[in-house]
């Protein structure tokens, strides 16, 4: 049974880790402007209420292997998601924002 706990225990991690993610792109003005260039030349969408990103990804060779969320890169319209083997732009949870070469050229998953 440890196992369904361990399982349960990761998801209330990974929940709180991307409300954690959300508030600091709330209070990132460089991030906001990033997504919401992402949002009107990529996706051709913008609204008065635009989505805010949900893709938080780990950079495990970077020191403390940070998390962030993708702000910007390569959006794969078929899959509905970030192409992460592409270069891309990632809001950090110290409130930094960096870019990746990829997940093909740098260690970096989706979680």
């Amino acid at each position: 049974m440890g196992s369904v706990s361990d399982y349960a225990d990761r998801g209330i991690a990974r929940l709180a880790m991307k409300a954690d993610l959300s508030r600091t792109f709330a209070r990132s003005p460089p991030a906001w402007t990033i997504w919401n260039r992402h949002l009107h030349q990529r996706l051709a969408w913008a609204g008065d209420d635009p989505p805010i990103p949900q893709s938080a990804v780990r950079l495990y060779e970077r020191p403390g292997c940070p998390v962030g969320l993708v702000i910007d890169g390569r959006w794969e319209q078929g899959l509905g998601n970030w192409d992460l083997s592409c270069p891309a732009t990632i809001l950090l949870s110290t409130g930094t924002i960096t870019t990746t070469q990829g997940c093909m050229a740098e260690g970096m998953e989706e979680l």
